[in-house]
């Protein structure tokens, strides 16, 4: 049996503290990281009103989870030997780009050298699906045109054929019709 004098134990006992701040770390890694492209989504242009209003409440929401795994984060951080750096609610508040978030380096893999992470690719990547949605617009847009002016064309002739047939009870006001027509 091992003893908490052992090494075996001081062994397994070090791996459960790396494994349980890993786990921390990566629950407040995603927390945060979704805080940070659901604020960028935020300040897209075209971004409906109610689309922002859902992000706020989403972001709400997610403050307090932040807030716990702040907290389970910072409690493991110290546990391990030698201790991670702490972080306050402050700091992570602050950041608003992922290459700000100097936490990301102590993860397993840093988030930050991914290709979703850089900036300059995720714009290349909004404007790629900006793209393709322009295309399904326009495809979408060359059924409801000529819709639009069948309707045109139907609305007029049918104004004309209510003109005709007020100017037999009504002629005055065929006449105003056809003045403003």
């Amino acid at each position: 049996r091992w003893t908490e004098a052992s090494e075996e134990y001081r062994t397994a006992k070090q791996k459960v503290a790396e494994r349980n701040y890993r786990r921390a770390l990566d629950e407040l890694e995603r927390l945060v990281v979704q805080r940070l492209f659901e604020l960028s989504k935020l300040n897209v242009s075209g971004t409906g009103y109610k689309l922002r209003t859902h992000i706020a409440k989403a972001l709400q929401r997610r403050s307090e989870a932040i807030r716990k795994a702040l907290s389970r984060y910072n409690e493991h951080a110290q546990r391990l030997s030698p201790p991670r750096p702490t972080l306050t609610w402050k700091q992570i508040v602050d950041y608003s780009f992922l290459g700000e978030f100097d936490l990301l380096r102590h993860a397993r893999n840093d988030v930050r050298e991914e290709d979703w992470a850089k900036p300059a690719i995720r714009e290349a990547t909004v404007h790629h699906l900006g793209l393709l949605r322009a295309r399904e617009e326009l495809a979408r847009l060359n059924v409801e045109i000529p819709r639009l002016r069948t309707w045109m064309a139907d609305e007029r002739l049918e104004y004309e054929d209510a003109i005709k047939q007020t100017e037999i009870v009504n002629a005055p006001l065929a006449a105003e019709l056809r003045r403003r027509w």
